[in-house]
C-alpha cells in the first residue's frame, strides 16, 4: 500500500504526468470513435440488406461455386449461372418452419433476364422470383410506392425504383410505366429464347439506396421457372434426393435428353413477340411446386443467428441434405465486397494512425522512468526492496494509463454521441452502401469499451516492463552519483 501512496504522489508532482494522460486519453477516444463509426456501419449494412432481401438467414444448396442469392456471385469476377434447386425442399421447409426461433420462411428462386421495350431495346435485371402477397409484407426495408403485389398464380411483375430507373434509362423514357402495363421478360440460352409477358402490378423502394438492389425486380416464380427451363415438380410429385439432373437441366450430353425420343425436325428458336400466348396465366389450381433455389428466413429478435446457423447444418449434415445454412453477407454475396474492401482500408489505415501514437506514449513512458534513475538508485541504497521498486514503477505506469483509459472512453462516447445529434447527412451512394444508411451513426458496443480499456490495460504492462527492467539492472551506487 505505501508503495502505491508512494507512486500517487510522484504521478501529481510531475508535471508531465497531465500531458502523458491527455495524450493517451486522445489516442483511446479516437479508437473509441472510429470503432463506434464502423460498429455503426456494420449495423447499419446488417439491417438494410435483411430488411431488404437478404433475411437473417438464407439456406441454399450446397454447391462447389459462391453461391449467393444473384447466383455465382464471386467478387470482381463472377457472374451469374445456373443455380441448383433445393432439395429436399419440402423437408428442409418444414424442419425450419417448426423451429421456435423461425419468424417467416419464404422460398426464392433466382435468375438474370432481360425486360425488352417496344422498340426491342433491353434492361437486365437480377429477377427475384417470390411470393410477393408474403414476401413483401416481411421485408421492413421495402415500401411500396405504386399499384400493389401480384396475387399468388398472377404472371406479375414488380420493379425496384432502381429497376425502373434502368428501364428508363434504357426505353429512353421520362414518366415511370403505368401499373398494368405489359412487359416482354426474356433469356437466352444460345439460340433458344424463352419469352414471358407479365403484367407490372407494382413500384417499389428500398428504404435505404443502395447500388446492390438499384437492379433487382420480382417476379411470380412460375413465370422465373418457365424462363430458366426448370421442371415445375409440385408437392404430389415424389423427388428422388439423389437424381438432381432432371430437375436441374444437367445432362452429360444432348443425346441423353433426347435418348428416347422420336426423330423430329430441328427448329432454330428465333426471337419474336410471342403475344397474348406468352401471357398464360399459372392458375389458381396448379399445385405447389417444389422447385425453389433458396430459403430466405426471418427469425424472431430473441433469436441468436450465429447459433441457428450452426444449428441448422448440424442437422443437415446428420440428415444428409445437400443444403447449408449462411448469413445475410454471404447471401450479399460479392456486391457488397467493395464496401467490406473500402472498410479494411479504413481500418488498416486508422490503426496504423493509433499505433504510431501508442508507440511515442509508451516512449514517452519510458523516457519518465529513465529520468528517475537517481532516485530509483537511492531507494535501493536506502534498503528499498525489489518488489518496492517494481510495485512503485507498476503503479505509476498503471495511474497514468488507466486514468487515461477512463478518460478517453468518456471523450469517445461524447464524441460519438455529437455525432449522432448532428444528424451528419450522406449523399455519395458510395458512402450510403459503406454506412449502411443516408445518416452517419456511431453505435457504442460494450466491446468497444472493452477494447479500448484493454489497450490502456495493455499500454500499463509496455510502459511498465521495459523502463524498471532497466532500472532494476542498474547499479545503486552508479545511479546515486547521477552518471546513469
Amino acid at each position: 500500500m505505501f508503495a502505491f501512496r508512494f507512486a500517487l504522489r510522484n504521478v501529481v508532482s510531475r508535471k508531465s504526468s497531465l500531458v502523458i494522460v491527455l495524450f493517451i486519453a486522445f489516442s483511446i477516444s479516437l479508437l473509441c470513435l472510429s470503432n463506434a463509426v464502423f460498429d455503426g456501419t456494420d449495423s447499419g449494412l446488417e439491417r438494410t440488406f435483411i430488411n431488404s432481401f437478404t433475411g437473417d438467414i438464407v439456406i441454399r444448396p450446397r454447391s462447389n461455386m459462391s453461391l449467393s442469392l444473384f447466383g455465382d456471385d464471386t467478387p470482381i469476377m463472377g457472374e451469374f449461372s445456373s443455380i441448383p434447386s433445393l432439395i429436399p425442399y419440402r423437408d428442409v421447409s418444414e424442419y425450419v418452419s417448426s423451429m421456435d426461433e423461425v419468424d417467416a420462411v419464404l422460398p426464392q428462386l433466382s435468375g438474370y433476364a432481360a425486360v425488352r421495350g417496344g422498340d426491342h431495346s433491353r434492361s437486365w435485371l437480377n429477377f427475384f422470383g417470390v411470393e410477393a402477397e408474403d414476401y413483401v409484407p416481411r421485408m421492413n426495408g421495402i415500401r411500396v410506392t405504386a399499384g400493389g403485389v401480384y396475387r399468388k398464380g398472377e404472371a406479375g411483375l414488380m420493379l425496384s425504383r432502381g429497376a425502373v430507373n434502368a428501364l428508363k434509362r434504357s426505353f429512353d423514357l421520362t414518366e415511370d410505366p403505368a401499373i398494368g402495363e405489359k412487359f416482354q421478360v426474356l433469356t437466352s440460352n444460345g439460340a433458344t429464347i424463352n419469352v414471358r409477358l407479365v403484367t407490372l402490378t407494382g413500384i417499389y423502394e428500398y428504404i435505404v439506396d443502395n447500388a446492390t438492389m438499384n437492379k433487382i425486380a420480382l417476379v411470380s416464380p412460375d413465370v422465373l421457372r418457365d424462363l430458366l427451363d426448370l421442371s415445375t415438380i409440385t408437392a404430389d410429385e415424389d423427388i428422388n434426393p439423389n437424381d438432381m439432373d432432371l430437375l436441374n437441366g444437367s445432362f452429360d450430353s444432348i443425346e441423353d435428353l433426347f435418348a428416347d425420343a422420336d426423330d423430329t425436325v430441328g427448329v432454330e428458336a428465333e426471337e419474336q413477340d410471342f403475344g397474348v400466348d406468352a401471357d398464360r396465366d399459372v392458375g389458381p389450381e396448379k399445385s405447389e411446386s417444389l422447385v425453389w433455389s433458396y430459403l430466405v428466413i426471418k427469425l424472431k429478435k430473441a433469436a441468436k443467428t450465429r447459433a441457428v446457423i450452426r444449428h441448422l447444418n448440424q442437422v443437415f449434415a446428420r440428415r444428409d441434405w445437400p443444403v447449408q445454412a449462411a448469413n445475410w453477407r454471404t447471401a450479399a454475396g460479392g456486391t457488397v465486397a467493395m464496401v467490406f474492401f473500402l472498410r479494411l482500408v479504413m481500418n488498416v489505415g486508422i490503426i496504423l494512425i493509433l499505433l504510431t501514437g501508442f508507440i511515442v506514449v509508451a516512449n514517452t513512458l519510458m523516457i519518465s522512468a529513465l529520468s528517475r534513475m537517481t532516485e530509483t538508485g537511492t531507494l535501493r541504497a536506502i534498503g528499498a526492496k525489489r518488489g518496492f521498486i517494481l510495485l512503485q514503477f507498476f503503479w505509476e505506469t498503471a495511474l497514468l494509463t488507466l486514468t487515461a483509459g477512463i478518460l478517453g472512453c468518456f471523450l469517445g462516447s461524447g464524441f460519438c454521441a455529437l455525432v449522432n445529434a448532428a444528424g451528419i447527412e450522406l449523399h455519395n451512394s458510395l458512402l450510403v452502401q459503406l454506412f449502411g444508411g443516408n445518416v452517419l451513426k456511431c453505435t457504442l458496443l460494450p466491446t468497444n469499451i472493452s477494447l479500448c480499456m484493454g489497450v490502456a490495460v495493455a499500454l500499463t504492462f509496455i510502459g511498465w516492463y521495459f523502463p524498471v527492467r532497466i532500472a532494476m539492472e542498474a547499479n545503486p551506487i552508479v545511479a546515486m552519483r547521477g552518471q546513469i
